[in-house]
């Protein structure tokens, strides 16, 4: 499912509806997409922030969810801002942006999963991805929400992993 189409569910749902009465200044914060293309079990999450917790709405079995959790306060992480509702990629489009970008990398590996948050980072609204790929290849990329430029591309393998564990 698109961000779009999640969002539209969400904010038309009485669940939400409630919500937004007893949290009127809550933000949006993040979606959180797991786009799995082998088994086609993809999740979708969005989250939105109070000043001291976090809600996360889930489209589970045509119904929507809602899951509340303490923010985490360290001063070492970066804050959760606001993100905006509307943009011009969405998450229909990012197998098609990961596997050009991969190609004109040298990289022909099938694409098996992406891990998709659409997140506020450097002050730019990005989707930022961890892709797995065939031959347990790693992508980490960040592309402009707005834009579709990839800002960010990293390949790396999951025995380099392994090896920093050990």
């Amino acid at each position: 499912m698109s961000f779009t189409t999640l969002l539209q569910k969400v904010q038309e749902s009485e669940t939400f509806q409630n919500f937004k009465q007893q949290n009127p200044d809550a933000q949006l914060v993040a979606g959180f997409f797991i786009l799995d293309f082998l088994s086609n079990d993809n999740k979708e999450t969005l989250d939105y922030k109070t000043k001291d917790d976090i809600f996360t709405f889930t489209l589970k079995d045509n119904k929507i969810k809602i899951n509340k959790d303490k923010l985490i306060d360290d001063p070492t992480r970066p804050q959760l801002t606001e993100i905006q509702q509307q943009i011009k990629i969405d998450t229909t489009e990012l197998k098609n942006l990961v596997g050009l970008k991969a190609l004109d990398n040298g990289i022909s590996a099938k694409l098996n999963k992406i891990i998709a948050v659409l997140q506020t980072y450097n002050q730019k609204q990005i989707w930022n991805l961890t892709c797995m790929l065939e031959n347990l290849i790693i992508l980490n990329i960040h592309i402009d929400s707005n834009t579709g430029e990839i800002t960010k591309f990293e390949r790396k393998s999951m025995m380099d992993m392994i090896k920093k564990v050990k």
